[in-house]
C-alpha cells in the first residue's frame, strides 16, 4: 500500500469518527426534522473536518499528500460535506428512531462512500495512481 493510499484510509476514518460525533450532536440538535438535522450535521461537519483535515496534513501525512493546493483541499472539503448532507438524510430514514443509532449509519455509510469516492476520484494527490 502506496504512503497516498494509506492516507486515504486514514482520511475516510478519521472522517467517520468526526461525523460520529457531529451526527450524534446534530441529532440532539435538531432531532425533530429530518432534513435540519441533515443539514446542521452536514455544516457543523464541513467546519470541523476542514480544521482537523489542515492539523492532520500538515503534520502527519505524506509530503505529497501534504503539498496539495488550496483549491483541491477545499473541493475535498465540499465534497464531504455534500456526501454528509446526503447520508445524514439517508440515515434519517434509514435509523431515526434512535439517535446513537442513526449517528452510527451515517458513520458508517460516509466512511465507505467517502473512501470509495476518494479513490475512484484519484485522493488527494495529483500522483498517478500505481497499477
Amino acid at each position: 500500500m502506496s504512503p497516498a493510499d494509506a492516507a486515504l484510509i486514514v482520511k475516510a476514518l478519521a472522517g467517520a469518527g468526526v461525523l460520529f460525533v457531529i451526527a450524534l450532536l446534530g441529532n440532539m440538535l435538531s432531532f425533530s426534522n429530518r432534513f435540519v438535522n441533515a443539514l446542521v450535521t452536514a455544516i457543523v461537519f464541513a467546519i470541523a473536518y476542514a480544521a482537523i483535515y489542515t492539523l492532520v496534513d500538515r503534520s502527519m501525512l505524506p509530503p505529497e499528500v501534504a503539498a496539495m493546493s488550496q483549491e483541491r483541499w477545499l473541493q475535498m472539503v465540499g465534497m464531504a460535506a455534500v456526501l454528509v448532507f446526503v447520508i445524514d438524510i439517508v440515515a434519517n430514514v434509514l435509523t431515526f428512531s434512535n439517535r446513537f443509532t442513526n449517528a452510527l449509519m451515517a458513520a458508517i455509510l460516509f466512511a465507505v462512500l467517502f473512501g470509495v469516492t476518494l479513490y475512484a476520484t484519484g485522493g488527494t494527490t495529483t500522483l498517478p495512481r500505481r497499477v
